[in-house]
């Protein structure tokens, strides 16, 4: 997986705070938190300022009752945050995000998502069973003659219910997966979508027309132009169901972008140790001890601002 940009990183950060503080749950330690990285980086309040139109927005009575996580959701995008960094995503049209109707821009109709550290097992309504991964975001839409999810955030795995009359398939901005009647698990980030097959098979199509063929025990990434060749499992997809993370000679970067997913606040992680490689099986669910088993097997340091707050750098 690629790293941000350090522009990209700073808007990532800042969102996650946005979307912490509005919360009408948020602590006084969180906010100690948040102040503490305003003073770090003059650029720190500066996006913050930008993003929000100010403090006061953040405030706002408006925002407590909208679930934080949808906050999260809309402002970590990947199209928000393009426009952010090139300048076109300014004060009003966040502040239309944020204060817009609860119902559409923020909750639309089969939205189904996760926040912070959360799983969810669901049966949706065909029998199909669904796990959503944390921070995960999907819309339903099932009819009479089709049945679909578009995974927009996030990791989900499916267990598709027999339909011949109905295609199941899962979308993503990349293309999309086409089945009747297997289970496979879907990955999705702004670069690609990553396919991982567990039983049967699927059809792989991307946004722009190739097409590709998917068995059981195969792994497959896609953008909207390309598909990449299949390739092995390693055994570990389905690790994260059971808030396991199994890891065989993953890069750190990768890792820590698993346990974003599970810990509230900040994780920043130095490009100096991010393409280390390891291996192992760590808890998604309790993130410190499975920082502390990573500064034990690497040349790395875990620093702790705050609980909420924390940085991986060389030693």
């Amino acid at each position: 997986m690629s790293l941000l940009r350090p522009e990209d990183a700073v808007v990532e950060e800042a969102a996650r705070w946005m979307a912490l503080l509005q919360s009408e749950h948020a602590s006084v330690q969180e906010r100690q938190a948040f102040e503490a990285w305003c003073a770090e980086d003059i650029r720190h309040r500066q996006v913050i300022d930008q993003m929000s139109g100010g403090i006061r927005l953040l405030r706002s009575q408006a925002l407590h009752g909208v679930p934080s996580e949808r906050l999260l959701h809309s402002l970590k995008a990947a199209s928000s945050r393009r426009r952010f960094v090139a300048g076109s995503l300014g004060v009003g049209a966040l502040a239309a995000l944020f204060l817009g109707r609860r119902q559409g821009w923020l909750g639309d109709t089969g939205e189904l998502y996760t926040g912070t550290g959360e799983r969810k097992h669901l049966t949706l309504e065909d029998g199909s069973l669904l796990t959503l991964n944390a921070q995960t975001r999907v819309m339903a839409r099932f009819d009479a003659h089709q049945r679909v999810l578009e995974l927009r955030d996030g990791e989900l795995l499916v267990d598709v219910a027999k339909d011949p009359t109905r295609p199941f398939v899962v979308q993503t901005r990349h293309g999309q997966i086409r089945a009747l009647g297997t289970r496979f698990l879907v990955q999705h980030d702004e670069a690609s979508t990553r396919l991982a097959m567990l039983h049967s098979r699927v059809e792989v199509v991307t946004r722009d027309g190739a097409r590709q063929i998917v068995e059981a025990g195969q792994s497959l990434r896609f953008d909207e132009q390309h598909t990449f060749g299949t390739g092995p499992l390693k055994g570990d997809e389905a690790g994260w169901t059971q808030g396991r993370l199994e890891v065989h000679d993953r890069a750190l970067s990768e890792v820590i972008d698993s346990l974003r997913s599970y810990r509230r606040g900040i994780l920043r992680l130095s490009p100096d140790v991010a393409r280390l490689r390891l291996s192992g099986i760590y808890s998604l669910d309790d993130t410190d001890r499975t920082l502390q088993l990573l500064q034990n097997s690497l040349p790395i340091r875990v620093t702790y601002h705050s609980a909420y707050w924390v940085s991986i750098g060389s030693r």
